[in-house]
């Protein structure tokens, strides 16, 4: 192998979802900085996410969210052994392009961050690293995967510790594609139309029951049993973002001990008795946030199309 050609063998749509599989049954954790990086690991996530503020700062303290300091990425991809995740904002190509010449394993085109662009999402086969995208419903995730997405995650509402909105997504997509499987092949071209979606995706989603990629959890999960939730609910694994690092009233010890109780029960996900002892004495969790309050405009799983 010529090394002009290894570029290119690396790039496959294949490998990139192969990689993707590889973090399934594993949680992923937002941090901000290298030590925050350590602790996840130390607890056993699968992977981090490298970002500036976790969701619940970036909702609260307004303004243009965008791409994370290469610096502080550089930091915490060489504080840990575990892939780096890192966010773009949605149709941002050239924060993607940034991020793939940092070497980071994964891109997360992110509605949490504020959008880029109004009309597109990035093209995502013209990178050679894997991206990860949010979806509240199938024809939104079978246009991500479309666009080259190795991994689908539940949109959820970002920054609420309220696990709501991600139930509501993955009982949405799991719904839907259990409805395609009931439906005789001639009307798949119909429903493709109806989910603006590409008709082989379609015909994918009827066949093996299934998305083409790995569907995680993501948005509001802060406990034990939330993550057991999302599990029991039929997803491949979890992301949690501020769920950790704004409970145990910012108690390093005690947001350990949440992260190694959050990982062993998406691992025990089936096991109440386990579920039950992981979840005792955590201290206080991430304070909620009811989403009546929240106005239209504050909705960040609206981000995106």
């Amino acid at each position: 192998m010529t090394q002009d050609s290894q570029p290119h063998q690396t790039a496959t749509l294949q490998i990139k979802t192969g990689f993707a599989e590889m973090f399934k049954g594993g949680v992923i954790m937002d941090v901000v900085t290298p030590d925050q990086a350590r602790i996840a690991e130390a607890a056993g996530a699968t992977a981090v996410m490298a970002l500036e503020r976790v969701p619940a700062d970036i909702r609260k303290d307004g303004g243009v969210a965008r791409m994370s300091d290469p610096q502080m990425i550089r930091g915490i991809i060489g504080a840990v052994s575990i892939p780096v995740m890192a966010k773009v904002r949605i149709g941002h190509f050239v924060e993607a392009q940034i991020l793939q010449s940092l070497g980071v394993d994964f891109i997360d085109e992110s509605e949490v961050l504020t959008p880029a662009d109004e009309s597109f999402h990035i093209d995502k086969h013209s990178f050679r690293i894997p991206f990860v995208c949010g979806a509240k419903n199938l024809g939104e995730a079978l246009r991500r995967v479309g666009e080259g997405a190795s991994m689908i995650r539940t949109k959820g509402e970002a920054g609420t510790g309220n696990v709501v909105e991600a139930v509501r997504h993955a009982r949405t997509i799991l719904g839907e594609i259990r409805s395609i499987q009931a439906r005789p092949v001639e009307e798949l071209m119909t429903v493709a139309r109806d989910l603006q979606a590409p008709y082989e995706l379609v015909r994918y989603v009827h066949e093996h029951g299934t998305l083409p990629v790995v569907n995680f959890a993501a948005g509001g999960v802060a406990t034990p049993a939330d993550a057991a939730l999302m599990m029991q609910l039929g997803l491949d694994g979890v992301f949690v973002g501020s769920g950790i690092f704004k409970s145990g009233a910012g108690d390093l010890k005690q947001i350990e001990k949440r992260a190694r109780a959050i990982v062993k029960a998406v691992t025990h996900y089936n096991n109440p008795d386990v579920l039950a002892e992981v979840s005792t004495d955590l201290g206080e969790a991430m304070v909620g946030i009811n989403l009546d309050t929240l106005e239209i405009q504050q909705r960040l799983a609206t981000r995106g199309w």
